[in-house]
């Protein structure tokens, strides 16, 4: 009886190492590695109404990081999108 306990716990225990080994060997040599630097910065701008005349604020992501934004935001926005050279 103790043995066959023993038995499933080891088992066990080798079923769940033998799983976290291949997750990390999945996401290893399938997801892309971390960068610093982004591919697109981001502007948007957001306007008081909907004559887009009025700006209230803004948030900029630009390719080095460090999102800057102030001001409010609302559902009257414009958002510009250029290529970092990624």
């Amino acid at each position: 009886m103790l043995r066959n306990i023993l038995k499933r716990r080891i088992l066990v225990a080798i079923l769940m190492a033998s799983m976290l080994i291949s997750v990390a060997l999945l996401t290893a040599f399938t997801c892309r590695p971390a960068n610093a630097r982004g591919c697109w910065s981001r502007t948007t701008t957001y306007y008081s109404d909907p004559n887009y005349w009025n700006v209230i604020g803004q948030y900029i992501q630009p390719c080095e990081g460090w999102p800057q934004s102030w001001g409010s935001t609302s559902v009257y926005k414009t958002t510009q999108i250029d290529e970092c050279g990624c």
